[in-house]
């Protein structure tokens, strides 16, 4: 392969608008149905949101594809981190953009440190932000082998202790392995067509079979964080709510991000405040995917606003049910009003 020749501000720069169409295109194809996305009246009575928001697991997979683009899948991410500054709302137009701040070699490989973000411009803010480490003329859709990347870029995996404001059932998951998932079925090239369409301008190894196969792959395989999405449940056993104030994401699989439904949190509060991942390797079509959990901090803060919030970190870990690792994440997940009485189904 071409060694890529890198420019500091990397081309090309990434626009995007979507309306709630987009929106619940993007919904279906993350089977997550979370209303603050969709469903206006709910965003501003329960969401306290002056209008319906764009998904974050949305843009996090528009940084993979703005990367995937700007070293013409020539580079592997390895790590992606991206922190969620404020929302972004249906209509306004997401500028992406990144630069590379510096270059290293180790171990032979070639290696780019980037920082991202995406920019806001009706708001006049950066509403997004992040970096990235990326490996130089190595396949976009490859593997990569960790053993030879130095270790101070694995992942932390520290276990912080928990305050007193945090609720007990919580502080006992603390340090523990406490959800382990299958999905019920394997990765088909119908989901990430779904997907392909929501995130738009994804490579075609990510839903065509024949461009794999001229790719040298073996199979289809899917992007970069799918792994996050690929639990699909088992039909009736994650039912919708019934309560006025359910989010309607009690029917979503991501292993992790279900305190709400675990513990009664109260449904319109929780955010995802950001992730930072450590990628792997690529599930392909034919794969099944298993993931679990682990519970790294638990923390209480007041609101500006007024009213608590809990914040926690976890570690979850993807692979295949054969052990190939797909990627490990660690979200932070923050839970508002969590200890207010939800309303009544």
């Amino acid at each position: 392969m071409e060694s890529l020749v890198l420019p500091a501000e990397l081309r090309p720069a990434l626009t995007e608008a979507f309306t709630s169409a987009h929106l619940v295109r993007w919904c279906a194809a993350q089977q997550n149905w979370d209303k603050i996305h969709y469903d206006a009246d709910y965003a501003r009575q329960f969401g306290g949101l002056s209008e319906r928001v764009v998904n974050g697991a949305l843009k996090q997979h528009l940084l993979v594809r703005f990367l995937v683009d700007a070293f013409d899948a020539k580079a592997r991410i390895v790590r992606l981190n991206y922190k969620f500054g404020g929302p972004d709302f249906v209509g306004e137009r997401l500028e992406l953009g990144g630069r590379v701040v510096r270059t290293e070699t180790v171990n032979a490989l070639r290696c780019a440190h980037v920082e991202l973000q995406i920019r806001n411009p009706a708001q006049g803010n950066v509403t997004t932000t992040g970096n990235a480490l990326v490996l130089l003329d190595t396949p976009s859709w490859s593997a990569a082998d960790w053993t030879v990347l130095p270790a101070a870029w694995r992942l932390d995996e520290s276990v912080e202790p928990a305050d007193g404001a945090v609720p007990p059932d919580v502080q006992t998951l603390l340090g523990t392995e406490h959800e382990q998932v299958t999905s019920f079925c394997a990765l088909d090239a119908s989901r990430l067509r779904l997907f392909a369409d929501a995130v738009s301008g994804l490579r075609p190894w990510h839903y065509d079979a024949r461009a794999a196969a001229a790719a040298g792959l073996d199979a289809v395989v899917a992007p970069d964080l799918f792994p996050i999405h690929a639990i699909e449940p088992e039909p009736g056993t994650l039912p919708l709510s019934q309560a006025p104030i359910a989010m309607g994401r009690e029917a979503v699989s991501e292993v992790g991000r279900n305190f709400a439904r675990r513990f009664g949190f109260p449904g319109n509060g929780m955010v995802n405040g950001g992730n930072e991942t450590e990628i792997h390797s690529p599930l392909r079509v034919g794969e099944t995917a298993c993931a679990s959990s682990r519970l790294l901090s638990a923390r209480v803060k007041t609101g500006t606003r007024g009213g608590d919030m809990l914040f926690t970190t976890g570690l979850n870990t993807y692979a295949t049910t054969t052990g190939r690792l797909l990627m490990r994440e660690k979200q932070l997940i923050i839970y508002r009003n969590f200890n207010a009485a939800e309303s009544a189904a």
